[in-house]
């Protein structure tokens, strides 16, 4: 039972690294925002997250567009983080 649960935290957290990556979310200017607990909060949801199929389905199809809003429930919450496209 641990190994498993163990495995799929493992799991949920890279789609969560994955989707941060692609989406080019600035992560230190994240972290100051509402002091860091939005990006806390989004690591609790992915943690508990129903769509990791569709996520995965998603990264597998190479991730284009944004259909991730669809399924993702950080969607809105890594739409409003800092980004480094938007910070430079």
């Amino acid at each position: 039972m641990l190994p498993s649960l163990i495995k799929s935290l493992e799991q949920r957290s890279a789609l969560m690294q994955q989707m941060i990556q692609r989406l080019d979310v600035d992560l230190e200017a994240s972290a100051t925002v509402a002091l860091g607990t939005q990006l806390s909060r989004a690591a609790r949801t992915c943690a508990y997250c129903r769509s990791v199929a569709a996520c995965q389905i998603w990264f597998a199809g190479g991730a284009r567009g944004d259909a991730y809003r669809q399924f993702c429930p950080n969607a809105a919450r890594f739409d409003s983080l800092p980004h480094k496209s938007k910070a430079a």
